[in-house]
C-alpha cells in the first residue's frame, strides 16, 4: 500500500497515527470515534405522580355541634387593608344523607342546608367551596375557595377554624363570645393603621362602628341611604359600614346645586373634602366645580351638621363617607 500521509488523531492525550489515501479515511474514522464515545442518554425518569387524596367523610363527626371562632386571612388577621373585618358566625352540626344544621343570623333561627364532599378534601358546606384542611371531633379548619356570603376582600385566602361546643366548655372552660373576641395583632394592626390615618387622610379606613351625620339646623335634613343588596356580589346589609352613604338637604341655600363626593371624618369628627363623585363634569368647568363642592363640604355640612367620626376596636379614626348634597334656594 502507498501511504500517502500520516494523520495524527488526539485522544486522551494520546496519539494515533493512521495511513490514510487519502486522509479522509482518518476523518470518516475519527467521526465514527465520536459517535462511539457519545454520552449515553440519561434515563427517563418517571415524574412522582400527585398524592391522592382520599375522599373525606362527615360521618365519624355526625351529632357533633361546632362553633366558629376564628375567621382570618392568610397572615392570621381578621381584618383586611381597608377595613373590613372577618367576623366568625357559623354554628353548624353534621348530619345524615349529606347534609348539615347551621345557624342564619338573618332568619335568627338553625336552617337545614346541603353538606356534600365532591373530591378529596373539598367540599361544599351552605353553597360554599371549602377545602378541609384539619377535621377531627374537637375541630374543624376549612380554607375558603368559593362563597357565597364570605366576603373575600381582593379574594387572599381565608381560613375557618371550629371548635366543638364540648371543647370550648369543658376543656378551655371558656364560652364562644370569649373566643371570637379580637386577637392582640389584629388590635396592634387596626393601633398602626389609626396613626397612619391621623398623619395622611387618604388612607382613612372603613370603621366597623361607621360615621353618623345629626343635622343642627332646621334648615337640613339627613338621612343614611340603605345598602343595595345583592347576594352574587357578596353585598349583604351588615355591610354597610364600607361605604356609609348620606343624603343631605340644605333649604333656603345661596343656589340650587346636587353633588354627589367623597369626605372624610377624621378622628375629632372634621369633615374634609377629598373629590368629586359626580359622573358628568366638564374639563372647563371643573376647577370651579371642585371648589363649589369643598365649599358646600367647608360652609354648609361642618355647620348645618354634627358628624360623629367612625371607630373600630373602640378606637376613633378617620374614615370615608359619600355624601350626595341637595342645595334649594327658596
Amino acid at each position: 500500500m502507498h501511504l500517502a500521509s500520516i494523520c495524527p488523531i488526539t485522544m486522551k492525550d494520546k496519539y494515533f497515527y493512521l495511513p490514510t489515501i487519502p486522509c479522509l479515511t482518518a476523518l470518516v474514522y475519527m467521526a465514527m470515534l465520536g459517535l462511539g464515545c457519545k454520552p449515553k442518554p440519561a434515563p427517563v425518569v418517571q415524574q412522582d405522580k400527585p398524592p391522592v387524596i382520599k375522599k373525606i367523610s362527615f360521618k365519624e363527626i355526625e351529632g357533633i355541634p361546632y362553633t366558629e371562632v376564628k375567621r382570618v386571612y392568610d397572615n392570621g388577621l381578621s381584618f383586611g387593608s381597608e377595613g373590613y373585618q372577618l367576623i366568625p358566625d357559623w354554628q353548624i352540626t353534621f348530619l345524615p344523607k349529606d347534609s348539615m344544621r347551621i345557624y342564619s343570623p338573618k332568619l335568627k333561627r338553625f336552617v337545614i342546608t346541603p353538606a356534600m364532599v365532591d373530591h378529596g378534601n373539598v367540599v361544599n358546606l351552605a353553597w360554599s367551596w371549602l377545602r378541609v384542611m384539619k377535621m377531627s371531633k374537637d375541630s374543624l379548619v376549612f380554607k375558603v375557595l368559593h362563597v357565597t356570603r364570605i366576603i373575600e376582600d381582593g379574594k387572599p385566602p381565608i381560613f375557618l377554624t371550629l371548635y366543638s361546643n364540648d371543647y370550648i366548655k369543658n376543656v378551655l372552660h371558656k364560652t364562644p363570645a370569649e373566643m371570637i373576641r379580637p386577637s392582640r395583632r389584629d388590635t396592634l394592626f387596626i393601633q398602626e393603621k389609626v396613626k397612619q390615618s391621623k398623619a395622611d387622610y387618604s388612607k382613612a379606613f372603613a370603621a366597623t362602628t361607621p360615621v353618623t351625620l345629626t343635622s343642627i339646623n332646621t334648615k337640613a335634613a339627613v338621612k343614611r341611604q340603605p345598602v343595595n343588596v345583592d347576594p352574587l356580589n357578596n353585598i349583604y346589609p351588615q355591610d354597610a359600614y364600607l361605604s356609609p352613604t348620606f343624603e343631605v338637604t340644605i333649604r333656603k341655600s345661596y343656589s340650587n346645586f346636587d353633588h354627589f363626593m367623597l369626605v372624610v371624618v377624621d378622628e375629632n369628627g372634621k369633615l374634609h373634602f377629598i373629590k368629586s363623585l359626580d359622573y358628568m363634569m366638564d374639563d372647563g368647568e371643573q376647577e370651579s366645580h371642585l371648589k363649589a363642592m369643598k365649599g358646600i363640604v367647608d360652609g354648609y355640612l361642618s355647620y348645618y351638621f354634627k358628624a360623629t367620626p367612625g371607630k373600630t376596636l373602640g378606637i376613633t379614626h378617620a374614615s370615608a363617607i359619600m355624601i350626595k348634597a341637595i342645595g334649594i334656594a327658596d
